[in-house]
């Protein structure tokens, strides 16, 4: 791979919005600047991504970018500091730089080497990871200028980073084992944070890792980790992110399944959030907070446990162009956001749909699914472009709208259970009408030996609240 596509994410919904330019405007109009082309990483580099709080992005910058621009000259690495995002406290901060030369510096337990008596702890990093502690550090000192405070002997500190999903195993090891030894190590608490606590300004295919300590436990905590990303750099679909990322953002237990799309009045709804009780979410630099005691819940999975997940969705002829876009520009935004594979079949001579194929390699004890979150992504955008072309009356009270997946005929049991018992109790719990479809009312692009699961469902309001047909 000559060059990585783990792009610096394009912005999802900057600050600069239209709303603001209606109010201000022509002056604010002006002042509006598309997204920063995507920052690509060249063979041999590597792309390390840090969460920096608002308040404290503009001493990390410092005046006219004097700051940054000390650490690129310093350390070699390309910075930047993407764009804000609405309703989002976080930025990220992309630093690329090349995995070598490597260099020795030391670890300290101070703000500077001048106030810090300690001797501190050698260690050896590649450019990206000398950027990434130096960055972390300013976080740190922008903290204490400008609440003019530091931790006291055993205040906890924190640092957040992103990591793509297909990292993650790197991080926790099998079993558990390196998370275990890096905590073990460091002497800081390293957790991978639930889906509910990503911030707005990542991708769908994102995870946090958070950090919590003492400052030097931190530190080398994140050489640790980046180094562990660093030598595991995410797998090419994972890659892809870019100014913000193209992903959308995710609230809830589960990832945001219907984005910025054209026309977001979706007709699904995000799923149910779990009882699963999390810790709260950890400002940067939070002097004094209680670290939390539990063991991270995903440290445990193993990352050598995946395996194909595919799902089979029939589109409407009138309607399958709308999900593929002009180019193939929506199907690729698609499988950027959800970390899928989208494939489109061709269409099948007397038959009124096209089977689009949905498929991702995931671990099955984890809590998200790139596919399932694909497969209704793509349905959602069939039903759009159904009301845009106004072939669909999903936009009308009382409507119904439907869903059909191919299932092979000896998995329908799976669906079914004893005496129906499965089907009835999804029945109840999404409140949607389901059926399974055989014989000759199975369409002609399907397998001969397929059959059509389908969900059929009223849209009850004028707000579209249409059930959960992602169950």
């Amino acid at each position: 791979m000559e060059n990585s596509s783990f792009l610096s994410p394009p912005a999802k919904r900057p600050f600069t919005m239209q709303d603001n330019n209606i109010t201000n405007g022509g002056a604010a109009k002006r002042r509006s600047k598309p997204p920063p082309p995507p920052l690509a990483i060249p063979l041999g580099h590597i792309g390390l991504r840090l969460l920096c709080h608002v308040s404290k992005i503009g001493g990390v910058i410092g005046k006219s970018g004097s700051i940054v621009k000390i650490f690129r000259q310093e350390t070699g690495a390309k910075i930047r500091i993407e764009e804000p995002v609405v309703d989002c406290d976080e930025r990220i901060i992309l630093i690329v730089a090349p995995e070598n030369p490597k260099k020795i510096i030391t670890l300290k337990g101070g703000l500077n080497i001048e106030d810090d008596k300690e001797s501190g702890e050698d260690v050896q990093v590649s450019p990206a990871q000398e950027a990434f502690v130096r960055i972390f550090e300013r976080i740190l000192d922008v903290e204490a200028e400008t609440e003019g405070i530091f931790p006291p002997p055993g205040g906890a500190v924190s640092c957040r980073l992103l990591a793509a999903t297909s990292q993650i195993g790197a991080v926790l090891g099998k079993g558990g084992k390196i998370i275990e030894k890096i905590r073990k190590e460091s002497g800081a608490k390293v957790r991978v944070m639930p889906p509910d606590q990503l911030p707005a300004c990542a991708s769908v295919g994102d995870e946090v890792i958070q950090i919590l300590g003492d400052v030097l436990a931190v530190k080398k905590a994140l050489v640790d980790i980046s180094r562990c990303l660093q030598d595991n750099p995410p797998i090419e679909k994972a890659q892809v992110a870019g100014g913000r990322p193209v992903g959308t953002a995710l609230h809830g237990t589960y990832p945001e399944i219907y984005g910025e799309l054209p026309h977001r009045n979706s007709l699904v709804q995000p799923p149910l959030g779990s009882a699963i009780d999390y810790a709260p979410r950890v400002d940067y630099a939070s002097r004094s907070r209680p670290l939390p005691a539990e063991v991270d819940r995903f440290s445990m999975l193993d990352p050598n446990k995946q395996q194909d997940v595919v799902f089979r969705l029939l589109c409407s002829n009138d309607t399958v162009g709308g999900v593929i876009g002009k180019g193939g520009t929506i199907v690729r935004s698609l499988q950027d956001e959800t970390g899928a594979i989208i494939s489109v079949a061709s269409s099948v001579p007397e038959a009124d749909e096209r089977v689009i194929t949905i498929s991702a390699k995931e671990n099955p004890e984890s809590r998200y699914s790139p596919a399932q979150n694909a497969v209704v992504r793509v349905f959602t955008r069939s039903v759009e472009a159904g009301i845009e072309k106004g072939l669909d009356a999903g936009s009308n009270r009382g409507a119904s709208v439907s869903v059909r997946l191919l299932v092979a005929t000896k998995e329908v049991g799976c669906l079914m259970g004893k005496g129906g018992a499965i089907i009835q109790e999804m029945r109840k719990l999404t409140g949607t009408g389901i059926r399974i479809i055989g014989g000759d009312k199975v369409p002609k692009c399907a397998s001969e030996n397929d059959q059509v699961v389908q969900w059929r469902q009223i849209c009850c309001s004028d707000k579209y609240d249409c059930g959960d047909l992602s169950s």
